[in-house]
Parts: structure tokens; C-alpha cells; sequence
């Protein structure tokens, strides 16, 4: 067994016992998919509170253009969509986890539209479904064209919005897990910029924060996402699981001096091509699904294009298609291309691989179980194996949506069966002033930011190998020590410390994985190693000693046999939309 070594992280209080409490039953970090469905579906009369760092309705499931996979079209069904997914996860996927995704998706999607979500149908009713990489089906649902997750996420919080047993806190950051003798009992919080920091007391607690994109130079990701979720269970002792599988998405607008944009892949669906700087298609000749092949695959492939051609990107090519189809088919992404000068039906379109998403992190059953007791993951922060070593695309919203939906009816039995009453006081006005710390300055704290996102994107990228890995943990390690072991007090170092924490975990799983597998491609072990098929790298707690070994996921997480997610009304996917 091939282990390294590896510390926790200290938390970022040491003290939380000193703050105001603020009592719930549940306490929610994460306003996406996963955390509005779960908090969606809890019973009626738990007070909840949801915190999103963000304006609510302001994350990465905002951001997702392409869509949710669900096998609702005549032609597909379950296994077709299980085949799909065990074979773009390179064989790292659990399999019962995955059944359990699909065959209650076209549930799921039912409850979102009995919710009110519109996604785009024909005049016959059906859904339009699109079809992205690695999927060999039409099996993706969309909302206006390209603006999938803005629709989801505007129908969950308009909802959540009518709870009033749900109070909303936006603009909070959540700075650590509270545990105490070996179990979650709440989160340390800043419920607002510049306010004072209480503790959030509830017999469980939902980590949906997980955004990571953050750690690397070019993202497709908000600025809020700098692994929060992540760091905080790492702190606390949370078994973590494959966090060296990042996957960037292949085509991010790469235009010098502007901001990185995501062009979806479907757009590759709808039959774009990529090209070098001769014109020439280089896909063909690598996969047999050419610019559909996997992910990974076409993230590779792309990033050896451009060291060959000897620039920073390549060029996504419609114009061969439908002018007028392209656009209305996407209308967002042809609305940001043309404040940028850029036409997507006639130009051709520089794009480049960036960070997209985390595939590991959090070990957690399939309704969100972790090793922690009252912690449940759900979501991007999640390490459930549905999406193995690399995720099949639009398959994330469909994770946090139907994990969330079965982790809130396993809570929500757990927390009404002996729920204490809940009684707030004033503990918003009895805060305890955090720490000062004022040696540190704004502009040293964004010089370390750019070091340490500048290492990622150098070592811990599209293609990695054991000295560039090596080199990136001694400058995250750097990093780290910069900060110093006092307490800090404000938010960019809050952030800076998660993404410090975050980055080591990836860079000492990726060191101790030899081999290439999905999105873990290193240039020193080009294969996959047979011996690691179904091997999960994980961290956990062993005899009171902490460190990286290959395992099962159920090591760590416990079984759960999912639950069917109910609805009135099955045919309502047909009427989807609005």
C-alpha cells in the first residue's frame, strides 16, 4: 500500500465554545441545487437557517449552461444512462451509487417542474434534450437554450423564498465545523460582512458548498468558489476521498484581456467543431466520439494542440450550422460573445481548457451520510462515486438534486423524531467580536492568492507529473506558513486559508496516486494502473494517525438504500414547459 503521510488542518477558531449560540434544528452552508432541494424537502416545522456566501441564487449551479441529464426521452432508459456514466468515470465509479442516480432522475426532474421549473419542450410537449460528451443519447434537459442551472436555481429559490420557517442568510461566510466529542453539532459563522462571528448550533448540518475553481488561475467557476466546503471538513476530521480528480472543461473563452467565459459542450452536441491554427480538426483522430469524446479526453487533447501550435488556444468552429439556429439555441452564450466582438454562429471561437469541477472531496453516502455524525455532504463538495475519476457531463445538477432530495427525507425523520423546540433569543445581538489580526494586509493577502493559484495551474492542471507535484506541495506549504498560526479576520484570509487547506489535500492524493485515471492524467505514469480499478484515495483517521491509502468508499460513508422521490404527477416532465 502506497500511503503518504498527511496533518489536518488546525481549525480557524480555536475557541468556538466562546461565541453566541444561535440555535436550529438544521443548518444549511450552500444555496445551489443540492442545498435548496434538500432544504426544499424537509418536513414542514424544523427551523432551518441557509447560508450562502453569495446573494442567494448567486453559484456554481447558476452557472451551468448545458443542462441536467435525466434518461426521460423515448429512446433511452436507466442502464443506458448507468452504461454511460460507469464508462466516463474510468472505472472508479461505484455502481449501486449510480443506479440509484439514475433510476430516481426522472423522478427528480417531475418534482423540479411540479416546483415550477420550465425547461424547453416541443410543441408536442416533450422535453428537447440535448447530448454532450461521453453521453449516447439525447438525454440532456435545457432551460432557455444555454441558461439551464439560472432557471433551476430561480424556481428552488423562489420557494425557498416562501419558507418562513427557513431563515435566509446571504452574504454569510461559514468559517468551521463544530465538533464535539465526535460529533457535528453546528457551524462557526459570519452571518454578514464585518459582523461579529456566532456559532449556529443544530443536530445536523449540510455542507452544499463546493466550489473549488478558485484554486487555479482560469476558471469557469464565480469568485466565491474557493473550496469552503471542503477545507471545513478537512478541518474537522471529515474522511475525504479522490480529491485529486478535478476536471477542467475543455472549452472556456479564451480571448486575451477578457474574463474566462464557459462555452458549454453542448454546443459540441448541437455538432461544433474543434480546430487547430491550420484549420485542421484534430478530434477525429484521438476518440472515436471525436469532439463528444469524454471530458478528460478532449481537455488533453486540447492542451497538446496548443503546445503544438504555440498558443493558448483552439478554435471552436459553427459555421457550418444553422446561423439562426445556433443563436436561438443559445442565447446567452451568443449575448456574451458579442459584447466581446465575437459572433458564435460565424467566428471561430477561442477557447482553452479551466478548472470546472470537483469530482472527489467529502466521503458521503448517496443521501449524505459522512464519517462525521450529524454532517452530511451533498453536492459538488461530495464524494459519492457516481462520477468516478472523471464526472459524465450535466451530471452534477442531477447529483445534488436527487441526493439532496433523499438526504432530506433521511434527516428530516432523524430531526422530527426528537426535535427540540427551537428558541433564538437575542443571540444575534450577544455576538462575541472575532479576533483581531490587522498585520496582514489586503494587497499580501491577493500576492499569495495569485502564488498559490499560479502553482496550481503550473503543477496540478490538465497534465501533471511527480516533480511539477512536488514543487506545488513545498509552495502551497509556503503559502500556508505565510499565513502564520494566529487567528485571522477577514474574509480573503478566511478564503486563502480554504484554498491553502484545499490545495494540499489535492496535491497529496495526486503525489500518492501513480497512474493516470480520468481527469488525474500524470505525464511520469501515463496508464492506469490495473491494481487501482475501484480504488478510492482517501483520508481518514486511522489509530489516531491521519493518511492517504487506496480503499472502498464504504470505509468511510455508511450504506443507504436510496428512496423513490414522490410526486403527484410523473407526466409532468412532459409539460415542462413554461
Amino acid at each position: 500500500m502506497n500511503q503518504c503521510a498527511a496533518a489536518r488542518p488546525a481549525p480557524l477558531v480555536a475557541d468556538p465554545d466562546r461565541l453566541a449560540a444561535l440555535p436550529y434544528d438544521v443548518v444549511v452552508v450552500g444555496a445551489g441545487v443540492a442545498g435548496l432541494a434538500f432544504t426544499l424537502r424537509l418536513p414542514p416545522g424544523l427551523r432551518v437557517a441557509l447560508l450562502t456566501k453569495g446573494a442567494l441564487g448567486e453559484s456554481n449551479t447558476r452557472y451551468a449552461q448545458g443542462g441536467l441529464a435525466a434518461a426521460v426521452g423515448r429512446d433511452d432508459n436507466p442502464e443506458l444512462h448507468l452504461e454511460d456514466t460507469l464508462l466516463a468515470g474510468a472505472g472508479l465509479c461505484d455502481p449501486e451509487a449510480v443506479r440509484a442516480l439514475v433510476e430516481d432522475a426522472p423522478a427528480a426532474v417531475a418534482w423540479l417542474v411540479a416546483l415550477g421549473t420550465s425547461f424547453d419542450a416541443g410543441p408536442d410537449g416533450r422535453p428537447l434534450l440535448g447530448r454532450e460528451a461521453a453521453h449516447n443519447r439525447h438525454r440532456v434537459l435545457h432551460a432557455g437554450g444555454d441558461a439551464t442551472g439560472a432557471e433551476i436555481e430561480r424556481a428552488l429559490v423562489a420557494r425557498v423564498r416562501e419558507d418562513a420557517s427557513v431563515d435566509v442568510y446571504a452574504g454569510a461566510f461559514a468559517l468551521d465545523l463544530v465538533v464535539r466529542d465526535g460529533r457535528c453539532a453546528g457551524v462557526v459563522a459570519q452571518l454578514a460582512p464585518d459582523a461579529t462571528l456566532v456559532r449556529l448550533e443544530a443536530s445536523e448540518t449540510v455542507v452544499a458548498a463546493g466550489g473549488a475553481g478558485q484554486l487555479w488561475a482560469t476558471t469557469s467557476n464565480p469568485a466565491g468558489a474557493t473550496a469552503d466546503g471542503l477545507a471545513m471538513a478537512l478541518r474537522a476530521g471529515a474522511a475525504i476521498g479522490d480529491p485529486e480528480f478535478v476536471q477542467f472543461h475543455p472549452t472556456v473563452l479564451a480571448l486575451p484581456g477578457t474574463a474566462p467565459f464557459l462555452v458549454t459542450e453542448a454546443i459540441r452536441g448541437e455538432g461544433a467543431f474543434l480546430r487547430g491554427s491550420t484549420g485542421d480538426r484534430f478530434m477525429e483522430t484521438v476518440h472515436s466520439l471525436a469532439e463528444l469524446a469524454p471530458r478528460d479526453v478532449v481537455a488533453r487533447e486540447i492542451q497538446r494542440q496548443m503546445e503544438r501550435d504555440g498558443l493558448g488556444w483552439v478554435t471552436l468552429d459553427l459555421r457550418h450550422l444553422d446561423p439562426a439556429a445556433v443563436r436561438e439555441r443559445f442565447p446567452t452564450i451568443s449575448a456574451e460573445l458579442a459584447s466581446r466582438g465575437l459572433d458564435l454562429a460565424t467566428d471561430l471561437i477561442p477557447v482553452a481548457p479551466a478548472a470546472h469541477y470537483a469530482v472527489g472531496g467529502v466521503v458521503a453516502a448517496v443521501d449524505g451520510q459522512t464519517s462525521v455524525p450529524g454532517l452530511t455532504a451533498l453536492g459538488e463538495v461530495a464524494c459519492t462515486g457516481v462520477h468516478g475519476a472523471n464526472r459524465l457531463a450535466s451530471n452534477s445538477l442531477l447529483e445534488g438534486l436527487v441526493f439532496g432530495l433523499a438526504a432530506a427525507e433521511r434527516i428530516g425523520d432523524e430531526v422530527t423524531a426528537a426535535a427540540p423546540a427551537v428558541d433564538r433569543g437575542d443571540a444575534t445581538r450577544r455576538t462575541v467580536a472575532s479576533d483581531g489580526l490587522g498585520s496582514r494586509s489586503p494587497a499580501g493577502t491577493a500576492i499569495l492568492r495569485q502564488r498559490l493559484q499560479g502553482t496550481m495551474s503550473r503543477h496540478v492542471a490538465v497534465v501533471r507529473d511527480g516533480p511539477g507535484l512536488d514543487a506545488a506541495a513545498t509552495d502551497i506549504a509556503a503559502v500556508t506558513e505565510a499565513l502564520g498560526d494566529g487567528p485571522l479576520d477577514r474574509r480573503d484570509l478566511w478564503e486563502l486559508r480554504n484554498t491553502a487547506d484545499a490545495a494540499g489535500a489535492i496535491i497529496a492524493a495526486a503525489r500518492n496516486r501513480h497512474e493516470s485515471r480520468g481527469a488525474h492524467f500524470r505525464a511520469d505514469f501515463p496508464e492506469p494502473d490495473p491494481a487501482l480499478a475501484g480504488r478510492h484515495s482517501l483520508l481518514i483517521d486511522r489509530d489516531g494517525r491521519d493518511g492517504w491509502h487506496f480503499g472502498a468508499l464504504a470505509e468511510a460513508a455508511p450504506s443507504f438504500d436510496l428512496p423513490l422521490v414522490e410526486t403527484n404527477d410523473p407526466s409532468a416532465i412532459e409539460t415542462a414547459a413554461g
